[in-house]
C-alpha cells in the first residue's frame, strides 16, 4: 500500500474536516469551572474550563462574548454551548464558545472561600497575632524556588538596601504537586536554625491554578505557628491567597517583600549625620544668645563684684558648652568611622575588586550564571572568564575533582 506523504498543514486540515463533520462535536454543551480567563484587547476571550481530572481550552469571539450578561472570572462554574474544532496553526483542538451561562461557584473557589471562612473564625487572620517586622535584621530566610525569578528579585533588593544582611535560601517547589510538602518542610526546618529575624515566603506571578497551592490549610497553619515574622509575597499585586492573610505582612510582589524586610542603611547613616549637624548648629546658636544676654545683664544692672562673679560663671558655662560640642563632634566622627567600615566591608565583598588582584570570575556563557563549583559545569560547555579588563571565552575539555 502506497501512502502519500502529507505536509503538517494538510494533516491538520484533514483532522479539522473530520472533527467539523461530527454532528455531536459541532453542537455540544459542557459544564465546567473557568480557569486562566483572559480578555484580549480585540474583545475575544480566552480561557479553560475544567473539572477535577481534565481541562479544555476555549475561545469566545467578541461578537458572542458581548452577548453574555455577566463578567466571567476564574473559579466560576459555567455552562457552555459551542463546537469543537482544531486550530490549524499549532494543531490543538479547542472549544469555540457561542453561548455561556453562569452555573454557580466553581470547586476551587468554593474550597478557597470555605477554608478562608474557617481560618478567619479561628482567628488566624486577627491583627493581634501579627508580629512586627524587624527594621534592621541580621539574617533573612527566603522560602522559594531556587531557580525562579522571585529569589533574584528579593536578593537584589536586600543587597542594595543593606549588604550586611545574611541571606539564607530554603529551596521549595512553589508550583505543582510537591509545593505543600516542600513549603511546610521548609517551615519545619526553620526551627533548627538560629538567629533568623525575618522569613519571606514568595513566588512570582502565575495563573489561578498555579497559585492555588498557597490556599492550603497546612501551609496556612505553618505560617501562623512560625515564631519568626513572616512576609508573604505570592504572585502579583492582584493575587491574594490564604497565605497572604495569615502572614504577618503581605507584599504585592517579591521585590516589595525585599524592601519591606529591610531599611536602607545608607539613608539611615546620612539621616543621623544630618541630625547631629543640626544639633551642633542649635547648641552653638543658643550659646551665643545666652552669652549676649549675660553680658547685657552685667553692664545694665549689676555692680562690679557681682559682674565679676557672673563673668566667672559664664566662663564656666562656656567650658561646659565646649565639652558638649566636643562630645557631639566625637559622635560625628564615630558615625563617619562606622560608615567607612561599612563601605570597606562592602568593597571587600565586591567581586569586581578581586579582579584587580589577578583573580577571575567564571560565568556560564548562555545564561550568565556564576560558576561556583565543578558541579556547575560539564564537558564542551562554553564559559566566560571575566578579568579586570575584559573577558575570555573557554570550552571545558576535562573536569578534575580536588583530592
Amino acid at each position: 500500500m502506497n501512502l502519500r506523504t502529507l505536509s503538517v498543514t494538510e494533516l491538520n486540515q484533514y483532522i479539522k474536516r473530520i472533527i467539523n463533520s461530527d454532528p455531536i462535536l459541532n453542537a455540544i454543551k459542557v459544564e465546567g469551572e473557568i480557569s486562566n480567563f483572559k480578555k484580549h484587547s480585540s474583545g475575544h476571550a480566552y480561557f479553560s474550563i475544567k473539572d477535577d481530572n481534565s481541562r479544555i481550552n476555549c475561545v469566545m469571539f467578541s461578537n458572542y462574548f458581548d452577548s453574555i450578561d455577566f463578567i466571567p472570572k476564574d473559579g466560576q462554574m459555567v455552562e457552555i454551548f459551542g463546537r469543537i474544532s482544531i486550530y490549524e496553526k499549532n494543531g490543538t483542538y479547542q472549544l469555540y464558545v457561542n453561548q455561556m451561562k453562569s452555573a454557580g461557584i466553581g470547586y476551587l473557589y468554593k474550597k478557597y472561600t470555605e477554608l478562608k471562612t474557617k481560618l478567619e473564625i479561628e482567628g488566624l487572620f486577627d491583627p493581634e497575632y501579627k508580629k512586627n517586622i524587624q527594621k534592621y535584621p541580621g539574617k533573612i530566610a527566603i522560602i522559594t524556588s531556587k531557580t525562579g525569578a522571585a529569589i533574584h528579585d528579593v536578593i537584589s533588593v536586600v543587597r542594595r538596601r543593606n549588604p550586611l544582611i545574611e541571606i539564607l535560601i530554603l529551596p521549595a517547589s512553589v508550583q505543582g504537586d510537591y509545593t505543600v510538602a516542600d513549603v511546610t518542610q521548609a517551615f519545619d526546618n526553620l526551627k533548627d536554625i538560629k538567629n533568623i529575624d525575618t522569613v519571606i515566603l514568595t513566588r512570582g506571578g502565575g495563573s489561578y491554578d498555579e497559585l492555588f497551592n498557597f490556599n492550603d490549610e497546612a501551609i496556612a497553619r505553618k505560617i501562623f505557628e512560625c515564631k519568626i515574622p513572616v512576609i508573604s509575597a505570592i504572585g502579583h499585586e492582584i493575587d491574594f491567597t490564604i497565605a497572604d492573610f495569615v502572614a504577618d505582612l503581605r507584599a504585592p510582589t517579591p521585590s516589595v517583600a525585599g524592601e519591606l524586610a529591610t531599611e536602607d542603611i545608607f539613608t539611615l547613616i546620612e539621616e543621623q549625620k544630618t541630625i547631629l549637624n543640626n544639633m551642633e548648629y542649635v547648641i552653638e546658636g543658643n550659646i551665643k544668645i545666652w552669652e549676649n544676654s549675660f553680658t547685657k545683664y552685667q553692664y545694665d544692672y549689676l555692680q562690679f563684684p557681682v559682674i565679676k562673679q557672673l563673668t566667672d560663671n559664664v566662663h564656666g558655662f562656656d567650658n561646659t558648652m565646649n565639652n558638649i560640642i566636643h562630645l557631639i563632634n566625637g559622635k560625628l566622627l564615630d558615625v563617619e568611622h562606622r560608615y567607612q567600615l561599612v563601605m570597606e566591608k562592602i568593597n571587600s565583598n565586591n567581586p569586581l575588586n578581586m579582579l584587580e588582584k589577578g583573580y577571575s570570575r567564571l560565568r556560564d556563557k548562555n545564561d550568565n550564571t556564576i560558576i561556583k563549583s565543578i558541579d556547575d559545569v560539564k564537558k564542551e560547555q562554553v564559559i566566560c572568564n571575566e578579568l579586570k579588563d575584559g573577558q575570555v571565552l573557554s570550552k571545558i575539555i576535562e573536569i578534575e575533582v580536588s583530592k
